[in-house]
């Protein structure tokens, strides 16, 4: 871009220098009528005598075609000489192939006939409507399945639902959170092709981000900023550091590959589409750690902890530090995956053996304070706002899977004290947040917490159209709430287990989610009535072993390939 417009009291002003160039668009609509004509006049079409029109609208912008008046044409072709009922049945089919993989369902739909805004007034003095919970779910898919499909960007802080000229935060990609939490959904509610424009994209990014590497820090491989755009641009921007020096977005981002894999067992798509980025991203790291000269470990400098200040001594707000919580988990988290990476892989390397190295001289990303709380920054500072709605110092247990109730009890107890004082303090201020905490909740193992989020998100952050609000209207609360309610339904990040209903609220009775998505090629259904699992069937892809914990049980399980295992706790069967 060559410049910008802002608006300002509703006007447009142009930036101190010109645009002069940018997208151009064009959008053609064709009018097939039954009877009576199609007037033309300089600013209006008028429809005289006609008893039946179809509207046949089209768009394309030269983002994605040099002759896009020409694809124009081409697709109204394509559609102007069907009906719309043709065009409708397309559509369905196309649509509904994603959408009735997964079918969730809670019993009390007893409000269904209330309009939307008056079931969410009901909520704010008090009630409880499962069957709009549920209904938000599958929302939640809805908007994903129409934001992110094959040969499209990734879904954005709008989705498609940007109505402004100049969007709040320029509909942009911001990678401290809310573009990944816009994909937490995708692989455990069964859409795990929707994830292809997010990698497409981050490809994209990850190859931009060598130049930034190189000439701004001096590294190898590449950096990933904390906001982007459609370009897919690699350079650090913001107005103030704990908005614009953020470290941690190339590890998170190289999360998203690494799941994906976990999700499908896809060997190919970790060699040739999740190797190449971690790569990149594991050589930016390694070159961009030092020694701290207080203890020797290796850290991040300058380190962030996104969006958030500390005190320091002098009593000024800052926000840099050395080795922040969040920047020394994502990093453990990479040079971890790298090195299991190339044990599949079977990859051997200098440069492996000097992240094996390095690994084992990271400072650890969670260290406990005086008060038992996990540490945000490199040293326990006076917190600027201890209600925060940034929990990045959290990152390695959502959503990251370093921590859990029987590996690490001792952290796991530590960030539940550690989200009880950021909720005291006022905490979950906005939607995403307050999906974040639902997630939270479920990895804590608290239905009753999760719900309790539930319920707060649609008394302070769900619009009667049910769109997140930041405020404004932000997507990533949507899919960050129907991310949520399946951590509380099935948990399968901690290695070779499956954890059924690990937060079934005391209020969800009785219900059934068909067709979730487990690590390691597993389709899951389940069935639940009075609290309890009453049935659970396990289809798995590939010949798996793991162990099924339900409640205080724990049952090995053994599944061929193709096999499809059922557990019946309820009578006995198995």
């Amino acid at each position: 871009m060559k410049g910008e417009v802002t608006q300002r009291e509703g006007h447009f002003e142009k930036a101190p220098f010109p645009l002069l160039e940018g997208v151009e668009f064009e959008t053609c609509l064709k009018i097939n009528n039954e009877s009576g004509e199609v007037i033309r006049g300089k600013d209006f079409l008028e429809l005289k005598n006609v008893k039946k029109a179809t509207l046949y609208l089209v768009s394309n912008s030269s983002y994605y075609f040099d002759e896009y008046s020409k694809q124009n044409q081409l697709d109204l072709e394509s559609i102007g000489t069907k009906d719309f009922d043709d065009l409708k049945k397309e559509h369905l089919k196309d649509y509904q192939n994603l959408y009735n993989r997964l079918d969730f369902q809670l019993t009390d739909n007893s409000m269904d006939e209330l309009s939307t805004d008056r079931r969410i007034e009901r909520i704010k003095n008090g009630a409880v409507d499962l069957g709009l919970e549920a209904l938000l779910f599958k929302y939640g898919r809805y908007l994903l399945i129409a934001s992110s499909r094959v040969g499209t960007n990734p879904a954005n802080l709008q989705g498609l639902w940007n109505e402004h000229i100049n969007a709040p935060w320029n509909a942009d990609y911001h990678l401290n959170i809310n573009l990944q939490m816009n994909y937490w959904l995708a692989d455990v509610t069964n859409l795990g092709e929707l994830n292809q424009p997010l990698f497409d994209y981050t490809d994209r990014l990850v190859e931009n981000g060598k130049v930034t590497a190189k000439e701004n820090f001096g590294c190898g491989g590449s950096f990933l900023p904390h906001a982007t755009d459609l370009w897919a641009h690699a350079w650090l921007r913001g107005p103030r550091p704990q908005w614009g020096l953020s470290m941690g977005a190339g590890g998170w981002m190289m999360q998203h590959y690494w799941e994906h894999y976990k999700f499908t067992n896809d060997i190919n798509f970790l060699k040739d589409r999740t190797f190449p980025v971690l790569h990149e991203v594991a050589k930016f790291y390694s070159d961009w750690i030092i020694e701290d000269p207080r203890d020797g470990t290796l850290i991040s400098v300058p380190s962030t902890s996104p969006e958030n200040l500390f005190i320091n001594d002098k009593g000024t707000p800052v926000a840099s530090c050395l080795g922040s919580a969040m920047d020394q988990q994502v990093i453990t988290e990479v040079f971890d995956n790298y090195i299991e990476t190339c044990e599949i892989l079977q990859l051997e390397s200098s440069f492996l053996e000097k992240i094996k190295k390095q690994r084992k001289q990271l400072r650890p990303g969670f260290v406990l304070g005086k008060t038992g709380r996990i540490l945000e920054w490199d040293r326990e500072y006076v917190e600027r706002e201890p209600g925060h709605r940034h929990m990045s110092h959290l990152y390695g247990f959502h959503p990251g899977n370093d921590v859990s109730i029987d590996k690490t009890p001792k952290i796991f107890n530590a960030v539940k004290e550690t989200l009880d004082y950021r909720l005291a303090n006022g905490g979950a201020g906005t939607g995403w947040s307050r999906a974040w905490l639902i997630n939270c909740s479920a990895r804590l193992l608290n239905g009753q917490m999760a719900h309790d989020h539930i319920q707060l998100l649609f008394k302070k952050s769900i619009s009667n159209n049910l769109f997140d609000m930041h405020p404004p209207f932000q997507i990533d609360g949507n899919f960050g709430y129907t991310a949520g309610i399946t951590e509380m339904l099935l948990q399968s990040h901690e290695e070779n287990t499956l954890r059924i209903l690990p937060a079934l609220p005391p209020l969800w009775e009785t219900g059934h989610i068909k067709g979730l998505k487990a690590r390691g090629g597993l389709t899951v259904d389940l069935y639940w009535s009075n609290n309890r699992l009453e049935k659970v069937l396990i289809q798995s892809k590939f010949k798996s072993n793991f162990t099924l914990i339900d409640r205080d049980k724990r049952i090995a399980v053994e599944i061929e390939e193709g096999d499809t295992f059922v557990y019946e706790p309820v009578a006995g069967k198995k």
